[in-house]
């Protein structure tokens, strides 16, 4: 396999903002034997807009006709890669100028290699780094062992493009949840060989207006635990929850997580506060913290959360001061 053709997709909403930043870090790329396939989901923005005026070969436009969501335009620009290896661009992310070029590398040293992902870095909406990701993965272990958790960037994962064809495309079970690359990615695990790399190649981008973060449906919380249960039934009996002969066994799991909020209606928004502190994205914390309160006034664990939240924050950025250099 000599200088494959690498196949990026990459889904753009309202990307105005990042894109010619995120379009440029794949342009630039010290690998170059690419195709660019870029969506615009109907986006309300200048990005159908901004996407019109890149002038290279390499890039391919597929617009859609209609918002269909991350999930489905993905599968969509899947379907069209003609490329040995499929990897990722989201439209407001950053790759560095060598990974492209890095993880093709991975592939020709080792031709039995099925997959490669690497370390990434988390960014603000201005570029400003928030935290490293520098998380190992033991593919053997997220093969067999349910309760291992595999902590990666799904962009960061690039895969032979016929692995892609034996799996198949992320299950639209997930469609606008999120969690699909996971499952997805455990798909790829238990049929090809993988390796990461340690380096730091991929910068994710966390923003206000990230789908994501306003999405304060349950569902997004608890369906990793989901993915949790369809794991763990295919390494312990190889039953596939999301074949459709299980559909019975995944509304039984559903209604057992989204039992507790319905019970505690703020316990989503506490939950979402908790991770936007995490991330600096203050105004969301406060928005989301607010939302628990109206949610259940006298829930003294919103109190108790907000304050905790708060107190954590102020030691972190204390600590970041005072600490040697």
């Amino acid at each position: 396999m000599e200088q494959p053709l690498v196949s990026i997709v990459m889904p753009a909403y309202n990307a105005e903002k990042y894109l010619a930043e995120s379009v440029k870090s794949i342009l630039s790329q010290t690998y170059t034997n690419f195709e660019l396939l870029i969506a615009d989901d109907c986006s309300t923005d200048r990005t159908k807009e901004l996407l019109s005026t890149f002038n290279d070969s390499r890039i391919l436009l597929y617009h859609n006709e209609s918002n269909l969501g991350y999930l489905k335009t993905c599968n969509k620009l899947f379907s069209l890669c003609k490329g040995d290896l499929v990897t990722f661009q989201d439209a407001d992310d950053v790759s560095v100028s060598e990974r492209i070029e890095k993880q093709v590398n991975e592939f020709l040293k080792n031709q039995e290699l099925g997959i490669c992902t690497s370390n990434s870095v988390m960014i603000d909406s201005d570029g400003k780094k928030i935290m490293s990701r520098k998380w190992a993965i033991d593919y053997e272990k997220f093969r067999t062992d349910a309760d291992y958790e595999a902590l990666l960037c799904g962009a960061t994962i690039m895969l032979k493009n016929h692995l892609l064809n034996e799996i198949g495309l992320y299950h639209e079970y997930f469609n606008r949840l999120g969690g699909e690359d996971y499952e997805w990615f455990f798909r790829a695990v238990s049929k090809g060989k993988g390796v990461h790399i340690n380096d730091e190649l991929y910068s994710y981008r966390i923003h206000n207006s990230a789908v994501k973060v306003n999405n304060t449906s349950p569902r997004t919380v608890y369906i990793h635990d989901v993915i949790h249960e369809i794991r763990k039934r295919f390494i312990l009996s190889k039953e596939y929850l999301l074949d459709g002969k299980h559909d019975a066994e995944l509304i039984a799991l559903e209604e057992k997580f989204e039992k507790e909020f319905r019970d505690e209606p703020s316990k989503v928004f506490r939950i979402k506060a908790n991770g936007a502190i995490a991330l600096k994205q203050y105004g969301n914390f406060l928005k989301l913290s607010w939302a628990a309160f109206k949610a259940e006034p006298i829930n003294s664990k919103n109190y108790t959360a907000t304050i905790t939240s708060i107190y954590n924050r102020l030691k972190g950025i204390i600590y970041n001061l005072i600490k040697p250099d």
